[in-house]
């Protein structure tokens, strides 16, 4: 989870200093090549299109964060609540979170191609940009609520266990 802060941190500061006219989603989610040139030129216009770039590389320590956290967290909670609806609950948040990863690290390749010439793409490179970053959204987004619930159950089984009236007796 540590992980996933700082890069969270460093990927947002990067993506800051790059200058891009609008947040993340909005800039993903395009769906036009020619909305996306015009982030590109106005970052080239400030001299900060080498800073988007180096802030696709830091998105990939963001990547392995999420993948991380799924087969790591997301799956250990699954572990914790074994047999349980919540523990599919968690299970599934852990795919989804390495589904989500994999098309957040498409959507970074097809970056890479288009910022390779940022003001001649083709238009069309920007549809399976944003479908990508779209589906990335449609998978990370529930794998977060997902895990915070199954989370919230096992804390609550946890702490349940913890004060059953036979275990506090034995507490004294």
């Amino acid at each position: 989870m540590a992980a996933l802060a700082v890069s969270n941190n460093v990927l947002n500061s990067s993506y800051e200093a790059s200058g891009h006219p609008v947040g993340y989603a909005e800039g993903q989610l395009a769906f036009s090549g020619s909305t996306i040139k015009g982030y590109s030129a106005h970052m080239t216009g400030l001299g900060t299109l080498d800073t988007y770039v180096a802030t696709q590389l830091i998105d990939f320590a963001f990547i392995a964060s999420m993948v991380a956290i799924g087969v790591f967290v997301a799956t250990g909670i699954a572990r914790g609540l074994s047999g349980t609806r919540a523990a599919s609950a968690a299970s599934l948040a852990g795919v989804l979170f390495i589904v989500g990863s994999g098309f957040d690290a498409v959507e970074n390749l097809i970056s890479f191609v288009m910022l390779t010439d940022p003001s001649g793409f083709p238009d069309a490179i920007a549809l399976p940009y944003s479908l990508a970053a779209a589906l990335r959204f449609l998978a990370i987004v529930p794998a977060v609520i997902l895990t915070a619930a199954a989370l919230v159950v096992l804390v609550g089984r946890r702490l349940t266990q913890a004060f059953r009236p036979d275990r506090t007796l034995a507490l004294l």
